[in-house]
């Protein structure tokens, strides 16, 4: 879900965000660059944590169920957490209709 939605969604702001800086460069306005900044950071951690993700889930002790467990306990669980974390903080900030996801707000209070 991180690589094929969440990913992309991110992406789309971002560049979205990019084209609204570069036009009003190009009529000569002043723009913040603070929420661009920020998603483009965020795009950088999702990336890297999903690569880190991949290649601890590709790496596994399969020489016995316990090593398994404590291997997925030890190494997985806690990349698959930094995905979410930084999957949360965009979904915080990437426009409602780039969102692909129900979001926790909509989830809670349906809409």
């Amino acid at each position: 879900m991180a690589k094929t939605i969440i990913f992309p969604a991110a992406i789309r702001y971002q560049g979205e965000l990019a084209k609204t800086c570069a036009d009003l460069r190009a009529i000569g306005h002043t723009y913040h660059t603070g929420t661009l900044d920020t998603v483009t950071g965020l795009v950088k951690e999702l990336h890297d944590a999903i690569a880190a993700l991949e290649e601890s889930m590709a790496k596994k002790d399969t020489s016995s169920v316990p090593a398994l467990a404590r291997y997925y306990c030890d190494k997985v669980l806690p990349a698959m957490l930094a995905v979410r974390r930084v999957a949360d903080n965009l979904e915080g900030i990437v426009a409602d209709d780039l969102w692909p996801l129900p979001s926790y707000q909509e989830m809670l209070f349906i809409k």
